[in-house]
């Protein structure tokens, strides 16, 4: 249901692309209940992009995440999540010069309703409620051989704060 997106000036491998991606879902999937078939991630090499900040050509990096806005995000818990992207960038990318640093994180709530694998997206906060209203459908199509929602089944059946295991 967030939408990441890593807009980097400097080379990332496949192998950081993946620990990146791998960890923000499970940090997004836990702290704020999303199912992690739901948290996407994606990476734009933007070093032929230009960019300009005050009027002057930057190259830098950059993560804006695209999130539901919901009472259950308040300042400290963005605040968290920003600290945290950082953090990761710093370790899974270890930078030893200014242009490899992440540079800017913007949090946006401006997700404000649409669809995700066939299914309506839930209000922030809503996500136990909107989990249990579809699990019929999320069984269903398990069924019906489909691996990323049979995957999505065995996640929230595991997960305490979904109540179904």
């Amino acid at each position: 249901m967030p939408v990441y997106e890593i807009h980097h000036c400097i080379d990332i491998s496949d192998s950081q692309k993946d620990q990146l991606a791998e960890a923000i879902t499970k940090l997004h999937s836990s702290r704020f209940t999303t199912p992690s078939l739901f948290v996407n991630v994606r990476f734009h090499d933007s070093s032929s992009i230009p960019h300009y900040v005050a009027g002057k050509r930057k190259s830098f990096n950059i993560i804006i995440v695209h999130l539901r806005p919901g009472p259950d995000r308040p300042r400290s818990a963005l605040d968290a999540l920003t600290n945290f992207l950082t953090d990761l960038w710093n370790t899974i990318m270890s930078p030893s010069s200014t242009s490899e640093k992440l540079h800017t994180t913007f949090l946006l709530n401006t997700i404000a309703g649409g669809q995700e694998a066939g299914f309506l997206l839930p209000e922030a906060g809503n996500d136990v409620e909107w989990v249990k209203d579809n699990l019929a459908e999320f069984e269903k199509r398990a069924g019906e051989k489909e691996e990323d929602i049979a995957d999505l089944l065995d996640e929230v059946k595991k997960r305490k704060v979904f109540g179904l295991g």
